[in-house]
């Protein structure tokens, strides 16, 4: 038995470890290929672009890989009537204004600030959440959203205080948060389109953004700067972007891994926690001095954060139970109603 369990822990540990792994590598990759704000080449949307592609080939080789082992597993191939579907194209323009403001954030902020910078996007997801979906949240979740808010300002005012404050970063950075909580609300639909295959919804949505990018880099005059860069002939940029590429599409796999074996209070703490690991790396990594009132705002940001995500756990399951109890008395009134007949 406490061999199983010790296999057991293993396991989640690895899958953890794993996740963290994909994610902060996934940043700084990013960081690497989009460069800093002091930099004259902006490849913030190329790079983006990029990764569509190498999304949509990986997924391509995954599925048709993947049935030579696993026959339950089917390529995948582009359907017109599901690529070209509302739901589909609606997701994929988000998805676009997600990645390309996402990367313009992290060329203007470092990646220290970066997790402070989007901390927004539980603010707009519970704002959409009630204007779209009609859901509204109770007070003890809104409450948690307001400590979220403040570690933004504070953030963002030590930021200033440490004299490394971007204003077009944090806007970005904002931006990003209203794509992300859109993002996260319409993928619910397109997965519904695809009978909830994340593989074939990943395959369609990055399919579709790698289109809509094509005018966008030509049009921005990235393409032709990358071109005539010397990166266009830097193996190790080239690497990089192909590596980036390919974690964009596992990170959604290690996500719903982590959830699997854990759960998804587990997996916000779990990314609570990373986005720690994260900030540190970056401050060691990057030698930056931060002033304690900066590292106070990261400490109010992420246990916002978990608060909200501990509220709404307890929510769902009260109103499981209340929702048991209700079906459990129906079940006994129907009960006495036939013996009565009986």
């Amino acid at each position: 038995m406490e061999k199983q369990e010790r296999a057991s822990y293993l396991k989640i540990f690895l899958v953890v470890m794993n996740y963290w792994t994909m994610s902060i590598s996934m940043v700084f990759a990013n960081k690497y290929l989009v460069g800093s704000r002091f930099s004259s080449l902006d490849l913030s949307l190329f790079v983006a672009f990029f990764q569509c592609i190498i999304s949509v080939v990986f997924v391509l080789f995954y599925t048709r890989a993947g049935k030579m082992c696993y026959p339950d597993i089917h390529p995948i191939s582009y359907s017109p009537s599901i690529g070209l579907s509302r739901n589909m194209v609606v997701l994929s323009g988000l998805f676009v204004g997600m990645l390309s403001f996402n990367n313009l954030c992290l060329k203007h902020v470092g990646v220290a600030f970066f997790q402070i910078a989007r901390s927004m996007t539980l603010i707009f997801t519970v704002m959409f959440s009630a204007i779209i979906l009609k859901k509204y949240s109770s007070w003890k979740a809104i409450c948690c959203c307001l400590v979220v808010v403040g570690g933004f300002i504070l953030g963002v005012d030590q930021e200033k205080v440490a004299g490394t404050l971007s204003v077009r970063g944090v806007m970005y950075g904002v931006t990003t948060s209203v794509f992300v909580a859109l993002v996260g609300i319409t993928i619910k639909k397109a997965l519904d389109i695809v009978d909830k295959d994340s593989a074939r919804v990943t395959f369609y949505n990055n399919f579709n953004a790698a289109m809509l990018f094509t005018p966008l880099v030509i049009a921005s005059g990235e393409l032709e700067a990358f071109w005539l860069s010397d990166k266009a002939s830097d193996v190790y940029f080239w690497m990089a972007m192909v590596v980036s590429g390919i974690l964009g599409f596992l990170i959604a796999w290690a996500s719903a891994l982590q959830i699997h074996y854990t759960s998804p209070v587990t997996h916000h703490v779990s990314n609570n926690a990373k986005s720690v690991v994260q900030t540190i790396m970056a401050v060691t990594i990057y030698q930056e001095s931060k002033p304690w009132l900066w590292w106070v705002s990261n400490i109010m940001v992420m246990t916002g954060a978990l608060a909200y995500a501990l509220v709404k756990m307890k929510e769902e399951k009260n109103q499981r139970q209340i929702e048991d109890n209700l079906a459990k008395g129906e079940h006994q009134s129907g009960s006495k109603v036939s013996n009565h007949v009986i």
